[in-house]
C-alpha cells in the first residue's frame, strides 16, 4: 500500500485556454452547483495490489456498469470539508481540521463494510487536487467546498460487499448555504426517524440522507428549511437538524445532544464545543427532551437555537414548526451567541484570528 510521502499522483490537466474562469466572491454562487475544471480519481483494486495511482483529470462523467454494487446495495460514503484563502496573506490557502474528515471518512467506510481510504492518502489527494484548483479558492466570505466520495465498484447483483472501490474527489466554490441570513425555520419530525442506535447514523453515507428526504419535502411544503430529528426509540430526544448538528443556548450555557451512535460526529460541532469553552461558555453534552425544549422556549429560559456543520457553519434557528403550531425562538430574531461563535470560528478559518487550537493546515503545494 502506498504511503503519502511516496505517493505519486498523475496529472492529466486541461490546457489553460480550455479552463473556466472562476467566479468572484461578489457573484451569486449556488451551493454545490459549480464544479471546477478537474477532479481526482483513485481506485482500490485487490487484483492489482490495492490502491492504484491517483489521477487528477478533467471533470467529466465516468462509467460504471448497471450491476455495480453501489447501485444495488448502497455502498457509498462521502465527506465535506473546505479550503480557505487566508485574509491576511491571500497567497496562502488553508484547510480546516482535514485530519478529522479523513478519520470520519475511514470510519464511515468501515461501518458500511467498505475498504477505508488510509488517512495519509486521503490528505495527500486533497492537497494535490486543491493545489491544481487553487484559483478557485475565493477570498472571504467564499471558500472551496471539497467532496470526497467512496463507492463500491464490483459487478453482479448478488448481495455482498464489494472488493473494488473508487475514491473520487470533486470541488466547488461556495458561499452561504442558506439564502437567508436572518435564521431558518425547522420542522419537528414526529413520524419518521433518521437513525437508531446500532444503525448507520454516525456514518456519513448517502442512504441516511435519502431516507430523510420525505420529511424534508414535508418541511419545505410547510415553509420550513430543515427537519429536526428525534431519536428512533422514544421519539422524544433531539438528535440532528437536517444535515447539521444542533445546539441550544441558555444564557451562558450551551447544550448539545450527546453522541449516541445515531448522530453524526460533526467536525464543526467538535470545534464549537472547544471554542465555546475557550470563550467562557458552559458547554454540556446530554440527551435533550423536545418537550423540555418547547417548554423552555415558552418560559424564555432557552434563548437561542442553532445548527452547525461544514456547509452552513452556523445557522440560527428562529422558528420551530410542530404540527400546526409555529413556535418562535428568541422572538424570531438571530441571537448574539450564535453570531459570536460564527464570527469567532470563521475568523480562525480565514486567518483573521489566532489559531489557538492548531486547527488550520497549510496547503502543501502552493
Amino acid at each position: 500500500m502506498p504511503q503519502s510521502g511516496s505517493l505519486r499522483i498523475l496529472r492529466n490537466l486541461l490546457p489553460r485556454h480550455k479552463r473556466k474562469t472562476p467566479p468572484s466572491p461578489a457573484d451569486e454562487i449556488q451551493f454545490g452547483q459549480t464544479q471546477t475544471d478537474h477532479m481526482l480519481i483513485c481506485d482500490y483494486l485487490p487484483a492489482k495490489g490495492g490502491w492504484q495511482v491517483p489521477e487528477i483529470v478533467p471533470y467529466a462523467p465516468f462509467q460504471l456498469t448497471p450491476d455495480s454494487v453501489v447501485f444495488h446495495y448502497g455502498q457509498e460514503v462521502f465527506e465535506g470539508l473546505k479550503a480557505y484563502r487566508d485574509s491576511v496573506q491571500p497567497d496562502q490557502i488553508y484547510f480546516f481540521r482535514p485530519e478529522q474528515n479523513a478519520r470520519r471518512f475511514a470510519n464511515s467506510a468501515l461501518r458500511l463494510g467498505m475498504q477505508p481510504v488510509p488517512e495519509d492518502i486521503f490528505l495527500k489527494c486533497i492537497h494535490e487536487l486543491v493545489a491544481v484548483e487553487k484559483d478557485w479558492v475565493l477570498e472571504s466570505p467564499a471558500s472551496l467546498y471539497i467532496r470526497p466520495t467512496l463507492i463500491g465498484m464490483d459487478t453482479g447483483v448478488s448481495y455482498r460487499a464489494s472488493l473494488a472501490y473508487r475514491l473520487f474527489v470533486i470541488v466547488s466554490p461556495a458561499k452561504n448555504y442558506y439564502k437567508r441570513e436572518t435564521g431558518v425555520s425547522v420542522f419537528i419530525e414526529r413520524q419518521h426517524v433518521r437513525a437508531v442506535p446500532g444503525g448507520s447514523g454516525e456514518a456519513k453515507c448517502g442512504g441516511n440522507y435519502a431516507a430523510a428526504l420525505p420529511a424534508l419535502q414535508r418541511a419545505r411544503a410547510l415553509g420550513a428549511e430543515q427537519v429536526l430529528w428525534l431519536d428512533g426509540l422514544e421519539r422524544k430526544f433531539v438528535e440532528e437538524v437536517g444535515a447539521m448538528n444542533i445546539m441550544f443556548v441558555y444564557g451562558d450555557k450551551i447544550i448539545t445532544p450527546s453522541l449516541t451512535g445515531s448522530i453524526l460526529p460533526g467536525v464543526t460541532r467538535s470545534s464549537i464545543i472547544q471554542l465555546a469553552r475557550h470563550l467562557g461558555f458552559t458547554m454540556e453534552e446530554k440527551r435533550i427532551d423536545i418537550g423540555e425544549v418547547l417548554t423552555d422556549i415558552a418560559k424564555g429560559t432557552l434563548t437561542e437555537v442553532f445548527g452547525c456543520g461544514t456547509a452552513a457553519v452556523i445557522s440560527p434557528v428562529t422558528e420551530l414548526l410542530d404540527g400546526d403550531s409555529r413556535i418562535e425562538v428568541n422572538k424570531g430574531k438571530v441571537g448574539p451567541v450564535a453570531m459570536k461563535l460564527k464570527k469567532e470560528l470563521i475568523d480562525i478559518q480565514f486567518g483573521r484570528a489566532p489559531d489557538t487550537f492548531g486547527w488550520r493546515t497549510l496547503l502543501a503545494s502552493q
